[in-house]
């Protein structure tokens, strides 16, 4: 029997009626007009979703996968590994949607790809303000394609792409994309592999950036060469509150030190 693919069962929760689409509602649960499933209950959605029981399945993922989120301004899709076909539907969502502001998509094999897709559906969104992209396979490549979207999207304030394989070159983007974008506030880019060079990049984006309060390198393999960077930027820069970097941060507002 062929099985919806469970990676795409996230935004059931808005369509779930009778039948035994309402037995699935009891096995989510809403917090804050959240949509979250227990790790538990995903073995027994994968036998209840079956495309005997749901008709046509393309005019149901039209229908639940883009039009779902419209109903919702958060979606915590955390650890569901919905890889590239998700990632297709997410960004159709975010190029109609005026609701949704917040997207956790960390840990679900998010690859250049995926990240294409999304960068797609950012230039033309307008609602979304946070966006955790952590623990997904995302390279230079990927990282590219989001930088082009922050030079165009104005709402974003929080961007986290921490343990990726984000390296110089992706650093690079990022930093190309920050002497432009105005709206991002919060930009975490710890524990990939940006180095020295990369360090470069961002601490040149941070000479012009005005809006970056805090910023997250660690685990970047930056040595004092990178740190010089960084330092001399902070010098000219006065909007960044926290600066990141190897084993410690830099606080220019009045408060204790903090290892990672």
């Amino acid at each position: 029997m062929e099985v919806l693919n469970p990676n795409l069962q996230w935004l059931l929760t808005e369509f779930l009626t009778d039948g035994p689409l309402a037995i699935i509602s009891n096995l989510s649960r809403k917090t804050n007009r959240s949509i979250y499933f227990d790790e538990g209950s995903m073995d027994q959605i994968k036998e209840l979703l079956t495309v005997q029981e749901i008709g046509n399945l393309e005019k149901y993922k039209e229908l639940v996968l883009i039009k779902g989120p419209l109903l919702s301004q958060e979606l915590n899709l955390y650890g569901n590994y919905i890889g590239e076909e998700g990632v297709t539907y997410l960004a159709k969502t975010l190029k109609i949607n005026s609701s949704l502001q917040k997207l956790n998509l960390s840990e679900n094999e998010i690859g250049d790809k995926g990240a294409k897709y999304l960068a797609e559906g950012l230039k033309v969104n307008s609602s979304l303000q946070y966006l955790n992209l952590g623990e997904n396979p995302i390279e230079d490549e990927g990282a590219k394609y989001l930088a082009e979207a922050l030079e165009v999207n104005s709402s974003l304030k929080i961007l986290y792409f921490d343990s990726n394989q984000i390296g110089e070159k992706g650093a690079e983007s990022i930093g190309e994309a920050l002497k432009v974008n105005t709206s991002l506030k919060d930009l975490a880019i710890s524990y990939n592999r940006i180095g020295d060079e990369g360090a470069k990049y961002l601490g040149e984006a941070l000479i012009i950036n005005t809006s970056i309060k805090k910023l997250d390198l660690g685990g970047n393999r930056i040595g004092e060469e990178g740190a010089k960077y960084l330092r001399e930027a902070l010098k000219v820069n006065t909007s960044i509150k926290k600066l990141i970097f190897k084993s410690f941060f830099v606080d220019s507002a009045p408060s204790s030190p903090r290892s990672l």
